[in-house]
């Protein structure tokens, strides 16, 4: 556990980047794969953040169906996977002293779409009348890496949402994040975690949060240290 002297006091005078909310890959011109995210712990979080006088920059998915506040001017919007590549690839992310990207990231993509007896499937929208289809996905690009190659210097905190291991077996992944991908802290959630998140920093502490506005006074305490 970590518990450094509460930030509340004075301002950080730090801008952070804040990614979240659902992103999709495409499959035709009418269909997706998409991640579930209401975006709802990325903007408490955001709120909770910015509560420490932190200059917090939102960027989020365009399904997002949580409430926006009023004062939180979200800079852009990015629906597929190849959106969001293309906003980090163009912005200046040096400038921010912290990145966090919570957004709902797709795992996989399509690589080629076959019909029963093997012919690729090469319309703009596949026919309904077919009577089976094989997909066959490859993996996306991996986000994080292009984070830290544009902003070698910011503190920059990924994400892991399990479900299919041990909590111990999540928080050895959450670590393996951090390692591959040179950041400095995981947040680790879902149903292998079990109920709200936990904060791994790279050096090893950990802080169990039990909802996304502590998780975000739990950040922005971190960013300040």
């Amino acid at each position: 556990m970590f518990s450094p002297p509460s930030l509340f006091r004075y301002n950080l005078g730090m801008d952070v980047l804040i990614i979240a909310g659902p992103t999709s890959t495409s499959l035709d011109e009418a269909r997706e794969i998409s991640n579930r995210s209401t975006g709802r712990t990325g903007i408490l979080m955001a709120e909770a953040i910015g509560s420490a006088n932190v200059s917090t920059h939102l960027w989020l998915g365009r399904g997002v169906t949580h409430p926006i506040p009023l004062k939180m001017k979200p800079e852009a919007y990015f629906h597929t996977l190849q959106d969001l590549q293309l906003l980090i690839e163009q912005a200046d992310l040096s400038r921010y002293d912290s990145i966090l990207l919570a957004a709902a990231l797709p795992d996989y993509q399509l690589h080629q779409a076959t019909t029963p007896d093997g012919k690729a499937v090469t319309q703009r929208k596949w026919p309904s009348s077919l009577p089976s289809l094989k997909l066959e996905l490859r993996p996306c690009p991996k986000i994080l890496p292009a984070l830290r190659q544009k902003a070698p210097d910011s503190k920059i905190i990924g994400w892991k949402w399990e479900a299919s291991s041990t909590r111990s077996e999540a928080e050895e992944a959450a670590r393996g994040q951090i390692q591959a991908c040179q950041t400095d802290a995981c947040v680790l959630n879902g149903p292998s975690y079990g109920s709200g998140y936990l904060l791994i920093l790279a050096e090893g502490l950990t802080h169990a949060c039990s909802d996304p506005t502590e998780l975000g006074n739990a950040i922005a305490r971190f960013l300040g240290t």
